[in-house]
């Protein structure tokens, strides 16, 4: 839910499936002890077994004993698996959000009081100011610390 602060409309996103575990390796270690058992049923160990199937199905990656991948399968397997890819068509908007980004920019603001430089007496807090924290609760201790602030200076 978090990457919406970040990804912007038409631009793909790359994640890491396995992040802690390189392929190469892990087909290093698979070849060592299981060389005759599919790729599918490996990658299963590792990954989602429906995400497998279906990279599987749509012939993305191709299913083979490990010990009949080559070289250059690996290391496409390993640019899949680290650098997979997708574009999203877009986001539900605003009905659905949990995180918005936008508001009242903080350089016209008071830090300490969150009264608006340009106007004597107007202050903004909360989300209206434009602050996005992580999904957490940190957007809600923001509003809550922000209104104190505000609320002691005056």
């Amino acid at each position: 839910m978090q990457i919406s602060s970040y990804w912007q409309a038409g631009q793909a996103v790359t994640i890491d499936l396995l992040p802690n575990s390189p392929i190469s390796e892990l087909v290093s270690e698979w070849r060592e002890t299981s060389g005759q058992k599919s790729l599918k049923n490996m990658l299963s160990t590792v990954l989602p077994k429906r995400f497998v199937e279906a990279i599987i199905k749509n012939k993305e990656i191709t299913d083979k004993t490990i010990n009949q991948l080559s070289n250059i399968e690996v290391t496409f397997l390993s640019q899949y698996l680290h650098q997979w890819q997708i574009k999203p068509n877009g986001t539900e908007g605003y009905r659905t959000a949990e995180v918005t980004l936008g508001g009242v920019d903080t350089d016209e603001l008071s830090s300490k009081t969150f009264e608006a430089k340009k106007s004597q007496g107007l202050f903004f807090i909360g989300e209206v100011i434009d602050v996005t924290g992580h999904l957490g609760g940190y957007n809600f201790q923001f509003a809550w610390s922000s209104g104190v602030a505000c609320g002691q200076a005056c």
